[in-house]
This record gives structure tokens, C-alpha cells and sequence, in this order.
């Protein structure tokens, strides 16, 4: 469920750096964020999440933190 989420996130997210005029940054950093609380969390999926994160220009502190919460 988590992975096919941040799939979504990616997809949208993607498109819309492309139309920066659309972003709500705090919106999806939010969204993002939420994803970090959840248990179970794998290192890829973190990695992604970070990843998405960067591309809104939103460090977060799970990000510096290899696989931790």
C-alpha cells in the first residue's frame, strides 16, 4: 500500500515540476511527511520519500538519517 502511495506521489509530483505554478509545497510536504510516520517503513521507500522531498526543496530530518526515523 505505502510503496503504490508513494508511487502516486512520484507520479504527481513529477509532473507538476514541470508546471511550478500548480505546486502547493506545504500541501505535499505533508503528504510526504505523513508517509515517514508509518511503521515499517523500508530504506528504498525512505530514499524515495527523500527524494520527493528534494524536489519541492523541503529538507526533512528523516533524510539524513540512513533508514532511521
Amino acid at each position: 500500500m505505502v510503496k503504490t502511495e508513494i508511487g502516486q506521489l512520484e507520479k504527481a509530483l513529477n509532473a507538476l515540476v514541470h508546471r511550478p505554478w500548480l505546486i502547493r509545497r506545504d500541501y505535499w510536504a505533508s503528504q510526504i511527511e505523513c508517509l515517514f510516520g508509518r511503521p515499517g517503513l523500508s530504506v528504498p521507500d525512505r530514499q524515495r520519500l527523500c527524494a520527493l522531498l528534494d524536489l519541492l526543496g523541503t529538507p526533512v530530518a528523516e533524510c539524513s538519517v540512513s533508514g532511521q526515523p
